[in-house]
């Protein structure tokens, strides 16, 4: 069976931008023409691109898979930490542009839930401290993950997709919205962002939307009471407990 790009993708759950960042870049997918010249996908591409994904989860730098695919015990390198140490060294030496540039590179190589959750969120917890040159550094890598992410979810509206509305919810971090926002691009939805955590909400003034509401801590009794009112009124509602 052949595939399109965007059927690919999700058999997959690999965003298209990596997927030709991974044919162009690194030639590991070599798919088949359509005489229009539309990239089709078989259920072999299928399989390889999993294996692909499951070296990348381990860390492994994509521009070292293709030796890897051909004997795959070979390694088992982790390269997340590394990631984070120059992303990290970058800030710290007020480059600026060159993590800018460093996070869009790894957005476009690497799947971009593993790189929120194996990069992105380990390295904010870096720069935690309540000091003030730690908090700036914050700041500042907060700033480029907010942009990194509209440019993203931009990208998104040029393709038909579901639409979704995220925001946050007694949520004690605003960025964790951007966060999820990103890991969820390049996955067929259209996804608006109210940017101000908020205690109070109403849903039902958009019922068609599907709804992500990401929230601190325990759900509480009458917080989950509030969420079986809302899913009453809308046509999904989802709520992610960090």
């Amino acid at each position: 069976m052949l595939y399109s790009i965007g059927e690919f993708a999700k058999l997959c759950g690999i965003n298209a931008t990596t997927l030709r960042a991974w044919q162009r870049r690194y030639g590991l997918l070599k798919p088949q023409r359509t005489d229009g010249g539309h990239r089709q996908y078989s259920d072999d591409d299928v399989e390889k691109a999993l294996k692909i994904l499951d070296w990348v989860k381990k860390g492994v730098p994509v521009s070292q898979v293709k030796p890897l695919l051909a004997r795959p015990a070979a390694r088992k390198a982790n390269n997340w930490l590394t990631l984070q140490e120059t992303l990290l060294q970058r800030l710290k030496e007020g480059k600026i542009e060159s993590v800018r540039q460093l996070l869009y590179d790894s957005g476009r190589d690497y799947p971009r839930a593993e790189l929120v959750t194996e990069v992105l969120r380990p390295l904010r917890s870096k720069v935690s401290a309540n000091v003030a040159a730690m908090m700036t550094l914050r700041e500042i890598l907060d700033g480029i993950i907010i942009s990194y992410t509209s440019f993203c979810l931009e990208g998104d509206r040029r393709a038909p997709g579901d639409n979704l509305l995220l925001s946050g919810w007694h949520l004690n971090d605003p960025c964790e919205v951007w966060l999820e926002a990103l890991k969820r691009t390049g996955q067929g939805h259209r996804i608006d962002i109210l940017p101000m955590t908020a205690s109070t909400l109403a849903p039902e003034l958009f019922p068609e939307r599907q709804w992500l509401l990401v929230t601190s801590g325990k759900v509480t009794a009458a917080r989950q009471k509030q969420i079986e009112a809302w899913r009453q009124q809308v046509v999904s509602l989802e709520v992610i407990a960090l």
